[in-house]
């Protein structure tokens, strides 16, 4: 091979190795504040950069003359009454009356619990302060709404409640599966922006008939447990996330120098727990992620009026319902804890164990970061707390 061959082979190799290079750094992003970027390069939903009608600062309400033609004026506000439970129930009874049994227990027994989730919902939206914005600004600011137009239904992605779970069962409705564990937990982050329909790509009036008419649903999950499950697969030095190494290399190493007197260097990786709530609750950093920033602010359950609330707790039965509203029960089946990377977070013991090792001062801070998923989803104060916060 003459020189110039050789020399032409050498930049082949060269380029291919930065190529991969760029691609590795691509999964673990930083933004200019520290905040991690993660496997489908969804926007950082930071406490400053996400779009809400709804704030929880000022329970004033936004003059109605002050409102854009086209803005979200919210399903809930200090007007929830009758009519307005009457047309949500009336919207899912339409949406299950083509199931056998309508009338029967099992429906009954969701429709209640949907009522209930709902005036919890309802409560806690009208304290806030209510603000302006278009649907279709709505959408170009968030990219984890998902929609599947053979089905008709409306999916918003919280991370860390079961939803690479529920992408893969999107992945099926949308023909681009043919089961629920084809593809792996990473391949599924990675290629659902590329794979699967969002919200933001329709057109704005495509964009109205969809939410108007699609059912439309997304899931919560106990604040406390999400952030526990966050630690424990991203930070813990025990985590089995196969890419935790560069969690723990690019945050938990930071987290430990912030909050260490003196930090050793050449010491093993061992962030705590209350390291990383301290963190989360730090005033002076923007710590939020989306893997445990706020999930109303993720969702904006107070501007969209979801047909279905789902709870993490209550998944399975929860998902069950939801495959037999759209009709596609007997189509695919919601798919088990081994697609995903299980913590255990919900376990009362792990849960217990971790939390006491914070302070009173340091939990009761901490709730007070994610004070309005817990009273909007309908969570109850942790123990420690109550009737002292």
């Amino acid at each position: 091979m003459n020189t110039k061959g050789t020399l032409g082979v050498l930049v082949f190799i060269l380029c291919v190795i930065c190529i991969f290079h760029i691609y590795q750094s691509s999964e673990l992003s930083f933004s200019s504040r520290g905040n991690i970027i993660e496997e489908d390069g969804d926007e950082d939903f930071s406490s400053t950069s996400v779009l809400s009608s709804y704030d929880s600062s000022d329970p004033d309400q936004t003059n109605e003359k002050d409102r854009p033609e086209n803005s979200l004026s919210g399903p809930y506000n200090e007007h929830f009454h009758e009519q307005q439970e009457e047309d949500f129930y009336q919207h899912l009874k339409d949406r299950i009356s083509h199931l056998e049994a309508p009338n029967s227990l099992y429906y009954q027994h969701h429709l209640e619990r949907q009522r209930q989730r709902h005036a919890q919902l309802a409560s806690t939206c009208s304290t806030m302060k209510k603000q302006s914005f278009s649907l279709s600004d709505m959408s170009r600011n968030q990219k984890n709404i998902w929609v599947n137009d053979k089905y008709k239904f409306v999916y918003c992605a919280t991370p860390k409640a079961a939803c690479t779970s529920w992408k893969s069962v999107l992945l099926v409705l949308d023909g681009i599966a043919t089961s629920t564990d084809q593809f792996s937990q990473k391949t599924i982050n990675s290629k659902s922006g590329v794979w699967m329909k969002q919200l933001w790509r329709y057109s704005d009036e495509e964009q109205k008939d969809i939410m108007k008419t699609y059912t439309k649903f997304m899931f919560s999950r106990n604040p406390f447990s999400r952030v526990l499950s966050a630690f424990q697969n991203k930070l813990a030095p025990n985590s089995t996330f196969e890419r935790a190494l560069k969690w723990q290399v690019n945050l938990g190493r930071k987290i430990i120098t912030r909050y260490r007197n003196r930090p050793q260097r050449n010491k093993p990786y061992d962030l705590k727990f209350s390291e990383f709530g301290r963190y989360i609750s730090d005033p002076s950093v923007h710590s939020f992620n989306k893997h445990w920033s706020l999930q109303y602010l993720q969702c904006r359950p107070c501007d969209l009026d979801y047909t279905i609330l789902g709870h993490f707790e209550t998944l399975e039965e929860d998902s069950k319902f939801i495959l037999k509203v759209i009709g596609a029960e007997n189509v695919v089946s919601f798919p088990s804890s081994n697609h995903s990377s299980p913590t255990n977070s919900s376990n009362e013991s792990i849960f217990t164990s971790n939390y006491n090792t914070l302070s009173f001062d340091e939990l009761k801070n901490l709730y007070e970061v994610y004070r309005k998923d817990f009273e909007m989803f309908g969570y109850p104060v942790p123990e420690r707390l109550v009737g002292k916060v």
